[in-house]
């Protein structure tokens, strides 16, 4: 028993190192540019819901987001459910319910800072359905 859980021990640490992801910060500098790290501009152009955000959303929230915990994530109704839920805040989309509730940081709590910002972006964009 103290072999296979010594074995497994080994295995999850072999997999840790060698399949973990590698992550970078980002942040905004005075003038309001999206930097990662320090010294690298990330250039984002035009942020397209069915190509970006959708697989963020049903990849990180649809698992807990369906159909009755609000907003449903997982249906094809995911961007009508989004707009027409008020989720998201044209205006302020930092701001949006989609960020803010159930508390502020939910949503960072499952997104990486990069998806974070593509979703900022996409918002910035108009929320388009493109």
């Amino acid at each position: 028993m103290k072999f296979r859980i010594l074995i497994i021990f080994i295995i999850s640490l072999f997999s840790a190192f060698f399949f973990s992801c590698e992550s970078s910060y980002i942040r905004l500098d005075d003038a309001g540019t999206y930097l990662l790290d320090t010294t690298d501009t990330v250039a984002i152009d035009t942020v397209h819901f069915a190509l970006q955000i959708k697989p963020v959303l049903q990849n990180k929230c649809a698992s807990c987001h369906f159909a009755s915990q609000q907003p449903d994530l997982e249906s094809a109704n995911l961007y009508d459910n989004l707009i027409n839920g008020n989720y998201i805040n044209l205006s302020n989309p930092e701001n949006s319910t989609f960020f803010t509730l159930p508390d502020p940081g939910h949503a960072d709590d499952y997104l990486a800072p990069e998806e974070h910002i593509l979703i900022v972006k996409w918002i910035e964009q108009g929320a388009l359905n493109n």
